[in-house]
């Protein structure tokens, strides 16, 4: 069990660029003394990319903000987001007549323009270039994503799409070894899972942990994906003081695979937050 002291940073150089800007207007080069273009996200659909049929599909919906629009240009990577144009690889080109409209990429688009099958668990970040009518071009590396994540902007510039497997209980069930737990520290442990049609059971997933309120975790589980949601229960204490911890989080169990990838939040009995930690499990029988 371990704190972590969260430290904020103060971006001074983006509250000065700030500070020059008001709401709805376009960051551009102040050289060019133009009116810049970007999307706005107006609806986000399906964004799991089933690894069993590569022919289905994850989309967003956007609308054009600012200067005309010629055409967008989908653009992957696989992983966190990268301002490196060089490591983009190109899905496709999309024409806009302006207004609002929607972007539809399948895991076979993704699959052609990286060169390999997408793998469940796999997380890649699909790029909206913009090409302006007058021939300029706006995305993510001449924007700053500092900028574009800033909610009041809604920049839908770049957005994110994760490989998933549908959930088979009689595949989740088994032993699994712990491959990364940042809290517990219980790497190479084994825990036993259990599992129904939407739900599975961990017993026990932070073996270090004592009476009182020693109890498995419980995950319930979307059938189509694997994704997966963790109910705030109590798991069980580290002694006095530390009594009765309770965990509560998401991931996914890619039963396919026999992986389970969990991010999770420790509360104390009292009420204190511990923090966010990962805790990732491999089936091994």
């Amino acid at each position: 069990m371990r704190k972590i002291l969260s430290t904020l940073t103060l971006m001074l150089a983006l509250v000065v660029a700030m500070s020059s800007c008001q709401k709805g207007e376009v960051v551009q080069d102040v050289n060019s003394l133009g009116t810049g273009s970007y999307v706005t996200l107006t609806k986000a659909g399906n964004l799991n990319v089933d690894a069993t049929n590569l022919a289905a599909t994850v989309s967003i919906e956007v609308a054009e903000y600012g200067s005309s629009q010629d055409k967008i240009i989908l653009y992957v990577t696989k992983g966190n987001t990268s301002l490196n144009r060089a490591t983009w690889k190109k899905i496709k080109e999309v024409p806009i007549n302006g207004g609002n409209y929607t972007l539809v990429v399948s895991g076979n688009e993704i699959k052609t323009a990286i060169g390999a099958n997408p793998a469940p668990g796999d997380q890649f970040t699909i790029y909206n270039q913009i090409v302006t009518k007058d021939g300029r071009t706006f995305d993510v590396a001449n924007t700053g994503s500092d900028f574009a994540g800033l909610p009041a902007y809604n920049m839908a510039l770049t957005w994110k799409a994760t490989v998933v497997c549908p959930f088979v209980p009689a595949a989740a069930a088994g032993t699994y070894e712990i491959t990364a737990d940042n809290w517990d520290g219980a790497v190479g442990e084994v825990v036993d899972v259990t599992a129904t049609s939407n739900s599975a059971k961990l017993t026990y997933a932070f073996p270090y942990a004592e009476p009182p309120g020693v109890n498995p975790l419980v995950l319930t589980i979307t059938p189509t994906s694997g994704a997966t949601v963790v109910a705030k229960q109590t798991y069980g204490s580290y002694g006095p003081g530390f009594q009765n911890f309770t965990a509560e989080g998401s991931g996914f169990f890619f039963s396919c695979t026999g992986q389970i990838t969990l991010t999770l939040t420790h509360l104390s009995g009292t009420g204190t937050n511990y923090g966010t930690y990962p805790l990732r499990l491999k089936k091994i029988s």
